[in-house]
């Protein structure tokens, strides 16, 4: 850290989330981007002359020895998550890294590893773990305002094929779900393509199912539910349908308590501060009850934006010492449950424990004569 107590950032991926990246920081008191790393010299160019970097390279290797680092931003493709992420934490460099954050488990694995060893703080972009939405309701439950937690059910936001949202956002609302359940514990899954149970024959690349989507390794299958229980005797249910229309709105988390119910909906109304809604009765009722759900004033949770909030926790974090939001371990958890969904319906939708015993990618072993 300089001796003005600003962090110096490098960012690892110039693409769109990337630039999301650098116009958050330059926004930022405390964060300068010194550092622009892309395996496109064009896209790392454009965003230096646009804003305003100097420092270009096709190299991550290169930045990071050529650039005095405090913070690593590793805003690529899943696949090229793990190798930047090891070596930043193994040169002392703390990292921020998008999610999923790796491939399979043994990637994650390491990068928890490279971060342990040097002392240094991983964090996974799985922002929703601070929205507004989120920190209330959990105030919320502590409080009691809803009784005992029974059931935790995670929303999607689809527009995207099931096999391609279980890795790409999946690990967002597996990261939410675990905010009210906590650990897990246990998957039982289902995953149909086209109808019919998923088989050894449906495995395929992201890139294959997709091909304008993200890079993110193998996947299947066109609907997708899955059943955890999490280690407080919560438990929790998932589904991707394979909607073709992308709806924000239903994106987020209910939790269903034994004396009412939230909804945080994590893409609605974060600025406003109105992402989050009571109702005050164990179960819903007919729909024309709908109106009975009352929205929650979040003021007192210091609105803004998760993005900027998960930016000054890792601040916090780097000079405390303590863990940041959505650490690599908490990171590391919702890649588990996300891949869980694919090993229980490897084998025949049994019950998995969790963590996964086998590190390597269920659908990889599968897809193995």
């Amino acid at each position: 850290m300089s001796g003005s107590g600003v962090l110096r950032v490098g960012l690892v991926g110039c693409g769109g989330m990337g630039r999301t990246h650098i116009r958050t920081l330059q926004g930022l008191r405390g964060f300068k981007v010194v550092g622009l790393c892309d395996i496109a010299q064009a896209a790392a160019d454009r965003a230096g002359q646009d804003f305003g970097v100097s420092a270009r390279f096709t190299d991550f290797e290169k930045m990071l020895d050529a650039v005095e680092l405090d913070l690593v931003v590793v805003a690529t493709h899943p696949r090229w998550h793990r190798a930047p992420t090891v070596a930043a934490a193994r040169r002392r460099i703390h990292v921020l890294c998008e999610k999923p954050m790796a491939l399979d488990l043994a990637e994650a694995d390491e990068m928890v590893e490279a971060a342990r060893e040097s002392g240094v703080r991983l964090a996974i972009h799985q922002q929703n773990h601070v929205n507004p939405g989120i920190r209330k309701a959990q105030a919320m439950v502590a409080e009691g305002r809803i009784g005992e937690v029974l059931l935790v059910r995670g929303r999607n936001k689809a527009g995207r094929r099931s096999g391609n949202e279980v890795v790409e956002m999946g690990t967002h609302v597996a990261d939410m779900m675990m905010c009210f359940g906590g650990i897990p514990r246990w998957v039982a899954a289902t995953v149909l393509s086209e109808g019919r149970f998923g088989t050894r024959a449906d495995v395929m690349d992201a890139l294959e199912m997709s091909p304008k989507d993200h890079d993110s390794g193998w996947v299947m299958g066109t609907r997708a539910v899955a059943a955890y229980g999490f280690d407080r005797g919560i438990l929790g249910e998932v589904h991707f349908l394979g909607y073709a229309q992308m709806m924000r709105p239903n994106y987020g988390v209910d939790v269903l308590g034994t004396e009412g119910q939230l909804a945080v909906r994590a893409a609605a109304g974060v600025v406003e501060g109105s992402n989050l809604w009571h109702l005050p009765r164990p179960m819903e009722g007919t729909p024309s009850q709908a109106s009975d759900w009352r929205s929650v004033d979040l003021s007192d949770m210091g609105v803004e934006n998760p993005i900027v909030t998960m930016y000054r926790r890792m601040s916090e974090a780097i000079k405390s010492g303590n863990e940041p939001p959505s650490s690599g371990i908490e990171g590391r958890w919702a890649l588990e449950m996300m891949l869980g969904i694919y090993e229980s319906h490897r084998q025949d939708g049994r019950r998995i424990p969790l963590p996964l015993a086998d590190r390597q990618h269920p659908l990889e072993r599968w897809r193995q004569p």
